[in-house]
């Protein structure tokens, strides 16, 4: 099936010298833009107040293609959830090498901000599918069980690893310890989207690193 062009794709290249792109490419295109469009419209109005022909046109496409991409509203969400937790493996979950204890642990609060700051559109849109998996997206509930898992996962690793280390107390609880961070990260990120004018979400990560830090440090 021809791939049809987004508006204005026609005079894409005229009077330049740039070779003409690939299908993969034009591929690879469509759908980083469609998810793109899907991921704006879930942070703003949720799962079930978007429709296919919401996110092709915002794309540029028709809901034809976005359905031949993705076959339905419940594919991109899972596509969306799926970009996003590889991105937080590679820059949050997934421990990296002489990086362990409290290095380790801020490096994941660091990574978390950065992804607010570089990616807020789709942070809020994966908040707004993780609470509609509760309702109208129940089908797809251990996708964000998977992520919070992977998360608590990392923060134990490095609060065990500092606990070896002598850095951090040995009194607490590895596993309960991670999850009492991880649900204030949460927590906070929460109260961000419901008040985003009032919460300075970077800075209040911060705030949590440093109290946290505090807390476990001998």
């Amino acid at each position: 099936m021809t791939e049809p062009s987004p508006p204005n794709s026609g005079t894409r290249g005229r009077g330049t010298d740039r070779p003409r792109r690939t299908q993969a490419q034009r591929r690879a295109e469509s759908e980083r833009e469609i998810l793109l469009a899907a991921a704006t419209l879930f942070g703003r109005q949720g799962y079930t107040a978007t429709t296919l022909e919401q996110i092709g046109k915002k794309a540029g496409y028709s809901s034809a293609l976005v359905s031949l991409r993705f076959g339905s509203k419940e594919g991109i969400a899972e596509a969306i959830v799926a970009r996003l937790q590889t991105r937080a493996g590679s820059d949050v979950f997934d421990s990296e090498e002489g990086v362990t204890g409290l290095a380790s642990l801020n490096r994941i609060f660091s990574g978390y901000s950065e992804l607010i700051r570089n990616a807020e559109q789709w942070m809020r849109a994966l908040f707004m599918l993780m609470t509609d998996s509760l309702g109208p997206l129940n089908g797809k509930i251990d996708l964000f069980r998977a992520g919070n898992e992977n998360f608590a996962a990392a923060i134990e690793r490095a609060i065990g690893e500092g606990q070896e280390a002598g850095e951090i107390r040995t009194d607490l609880d590895s596993a309960g310890t991670a999850f009492e961070i991880l649900a204030a990260v949460r927590g906070t990120t929460l109260l961000w989207l419901l008040d985003p004018d009032k919460i300075d979400l970077v800075a209040a990560i911060e705030g949590l690193r440093a109290s946290v830090e505090d807390r476990l440090s001998c």
